[in-house]
C-alpha cells in the first residue's frame, strides 16, 4: 500500500451437532451463507463456464483481487443495488461445510443460494470473499468500484462492508494464507474509506433493523468486528472469533507502516494506541 490520501483510491477500482442443535433452538443462524456450498442449489444459469483467463486488480501492496467476472460474468444482480455510508467493517464466514470447491465455484454457489428462494437477495449478501488459498473475489457487484450496500441473515443494520471467509470457522481457525489477505483486504478498506483502527476506534449509527437491533436503536461497535455482534447469529465462528484481536492489531500495523496518518485517527502521532 503506498502512502496517499484514502480517497484517492476511491477510483480504483457448522461446529459440533450439539452446538448446531442449541443454536437452531435459539433461533441464531451461523451466517448468510449457513448451508454446504457445493449443495447450493444449481440451474443452468449458475453452471460453471470454463475461464478464459484471470482478471486481477491490484488495490494495495501484496492485495490483488480478482474482479467479480472472474466467477460470474454469466450472473448479474437479479434487482438493484443501492450505495453505503461505510462507518466500520464486518467479517463473515460462509460456515460451508465442504471445502472441495474451488473459491470461484464455491462463490458460485453462495449466488444459487443467496439469490435463489431462500434469500432472494438481489446479488451475494458480501462485497467481498477471501478463499483458504490467500486468493480475494469481488463479491456484490459494484464493490471494487466504490461502498455497495450489502445483505444480512437476520437484517442488515448497515453502514458496513462485509468480507467473507470462504470456509466454516466455528472449530477450525482459517489458513495462514487467507488471514494474511483478510488483514490486507480489512486494511485497504479501511483506509479507503478513512475508518479508525486504532485501539478503541469506534462507529455509532442509528441501525437500519436486524433480529438484534431494532431499526432505529442507536448502535456502538469495534471498526472490525464480526457478524455476530450486531445479530444473533454464530458467525464468524470461535475460531476466528479468537483470531479477532490479532487481525486488529495487524491491520493496525499494516496502515501505520504506509500511511501518514498512524491509525487514520486525526491528532498527534503520539496520541495512538495499537489495539
Amino acid at each position: 500500500m503506498s502512502q496517499g490520501e484514502p480517497t484517492s483510491r476511491r477510483s480504483l477500482i457448522a461446529g459440533s451437532v450439539g452446538v448446531a442443535a442449541a443454536a437452531a433452538a435459539a433461533g441464531i443462524t451461523h451466517c448468510c451463507g449457513d448451508h454446504p456450498v457445493s449443495a447450493a442449489p444449481l440451474d443452468e444459469g449458475v453452471r460453471t463456464p470454463p475461464v478464459a483467463s484471470d482478471s486481477l486488480v491490484t488495490v494495495a501492496d501484496d492485495l490483488h483481487i480478482h474482479l467479480r467476472s472472474d466467477w460470474g460474468a454469466d450472473l448479474p444482480p437479479k434487482g438493484p443495488l443501492r450505495p453505503e455510508d461505510v462507518r466500520f467493517l464486518l467479517v463473515h464466514h460462509t460456515a460451508s461445510t465442504s471445502f472441495n470447491d474451488t473459491p470461484r465455484v464455491a462463490i458460485r454457489g453462495v449466488y444459487a443460494f443467496h439469490t435463489g428462494p431462500q434469500k432472494r437477495w438481489p446479488d451475494v449478501a458480501y462485497n467481498f470473499f477471501v478463499a483458504p488459498d490467500g486468493s480475494v473475489w469481488e463479491g456484490r457487484a459494484g464493490s471494487l468500484d466504490g461502498p455497495v450496500e450489502a445483505s444480512a441473515t437476520g437484517g442488515n443494520q448497515g453502514y458496513s462492508q462485509l468480507v467473507c471467509l470462504l470456509g466454516n470457522h466455528v472449530a477450525v481457525p482459517p489458513t495462514a494464507a487467507a488471514q494474511a489477505s483478510l488483514v490486507r483486504l480489512l486494511a485497504w478498506l479501511a483506509g479507503r474509506y478513512e475508518l479508525g483502527v486504532h485501539r478503541g476506534a469506534e462507529a455509532t449509527f442509528v441501525s437500519r433493523g436486524s433480529n438484534k437491533f431494532p431499526a432505529g436503536r442507536t448502535i456502538t461497535t469495534p471498526i472490525i468486528s464480526p457478524h455476530r455482534a450486531v445479530t444473533f447469529t454464530l458467525c464468524p465462528g470461535d475460531a476466528a472469533i479468537a483470531l479477532l484481536p490479532e487481525w486488529r492489531r495487524r491491520v493496525y500495523d499494516t496502515l501505520s507502516a504506509t500511511w501518514v496518518r498512524d491509525g487514520l485517527q486525526t491528532g498527534q502521532r503520539l496520541d495512538l494506541e495499537r489495539p
